[in-house]
């Protein structure tokens, strides 16, 4: 195999993987690969950190590298390195796995997240890309378009992935309204049954909504009968220190003070002869 052939064959599984974290035989499929050539490609690729394992050690998802070159590429791509921290404090908070995800035309799309130390573990979902009506961050994104999207959005026919996927116009924009009242959205087995979810916006420094914040869990344990609102609100607020943060980071440096002027050392006094011994 030529090295232009192995760079075309590397570059085809990192797309594949970018498409949502998958094992070996997956990208292999996705990618018409025999199997030993695709994991190959992932041990170079991961030892490079183009691609990394998440935690059940076979599944891997874009690794620390790609984020770099897409930080280069396109500076607001670095809210995921600025959201790092925020995602933390949301697991110690909130006690279940949380995430970031942004708009993608008409989908959402998961950028990364963070695991809650749990033994029942939700996946990995950075990378997918969903339909904003059926999680809790697509609808946080949607509810924050322009009016004339959200029409353009719910004009067409929604598909539900559950029975209690909400697909009605006129349910969703009541939804909607509720949202940007409340500042946060749960949904519960729209996506997956035994699947619950809850996201609040986060606002980039001109105010326009830039991100949405989640933490997702197993229905049976989140959220613990009535705390609704109180976990909406955690992540409500740490979605609103994320963007106070996201436009400080965008007011330019204050300008340095300006340096005192030198001072002319004062003339030596002429020096006095020393008297003679008397």
């Amino acid at each position: 195999m030529s090295s232009v052939q192995s760079i075309e064959r590397a570059f085809l599984v990192l797309r594949a993987v970018a498409t949502g974290p998958a094992g070996i035989s997956e990208v292999a499929r996705r990618v018409d690969l025999p199997t030993s050539t695709v994991a190959r490609l992932l041990g170079t690729l991961e030892g490079l950190g183009a691609v990394t394992r998440v935690g059940d050690g076979v599944t891997y998802r874009v690794g620390p590298a790609v984020a770099e070159l897409a930080t280069a590429a396109d500076p607001s791509s670095g809210l995921v390195a600025a959201a790092r921290l925020f995602l933390v404090e949301l697991v110690d908070e909130v006690r279940e796995t949380a995430g970031i995800s942004v708009l993608d035309g008409d989908e959402v799309l998961y950028l990364d997240h963070v695991d809650a130390a749990l033994q029942v573990q939700i996946r990995d979902w950075s990378g997918t890309r969903l339909p904003l009506h059926v999680v809790s961050s697509g609808l946080v994104l949607l509810a924050h378009r322009p009016s004339e999207e959200i029409d353009a959005y719910l004009s067409r026919p929604l598909k539900a992935f559950t029975a209690r996927t909400v697909t009605a116009p006129a349910a969703i924009r009541r939804r909607l309204e509720e949202i940007r009242d409340a500042g946060f959205a749960w949904t519960a087995e729209e996506l997956h049954e035994g699947l619950t979810s809850v996201a609040a916006p986060v606002r980039g420094p001109s105010g326009a909504v830039v991100a949405a914040l989640h933490c997702h869990g197993p229905s049976f344990r989140f959220p613990v009968p009535g705390t609704e609102d109180d976990v909406g609100a955690t992540v409500r607020d740490v979605a609103e220190r994320f963007s106070a943060r996201m436009a400080a980071m965008a007011e330019p440096p204050e300008p340095a003070e300006p340096a005192e002027p030198a001072v002319a050392a004062e003339p030596a006094e002429p020096a006095v002869a020393a008297a003679g011994a008397d």
